[in-house]
């Protein structure tokens, strides 16, 4: 069974603030997911344990949409699959 047919869906306070922090911005929902997914993994591959891991994700979007901390080198392969539809 592949990743993605075993993790949970997000939760619908994710989708409400990723949606929130699409809108008006020159990032996608489906865009900010991905990196909140990432950030997910790499929670839980190597975070922090004195951070949730919705705020260690959080987190990664944040730096992901500033262009600030690294998130955006990071995650250069899904900034570049949107860019192309920007």
């Amino acid at each position: 069974m592949s990743q993605a047919k075993r993790r949970k869906p997000l939760s619908e306070s994710v989708k409400a603030s990723l949606k929130k922090k699409a809108k008006g911005t020159r990032f996608f929902y489906g865009e900010l997911a991905e990196v909140y997914r990432k950030g997910q993994g790499a929670y839980l591959s190597a975070g922090s344990r004195n951070v949730p891991m919705g705020a260690w994700a959080m987190g990664r979007v944040n730096s992901y949409m500033t262009g600030k901390g690294g998130a955006r080198t990071a995650d250069a392969k899904i900034y570049s699959k949107y860019q192309k539809k920007r």
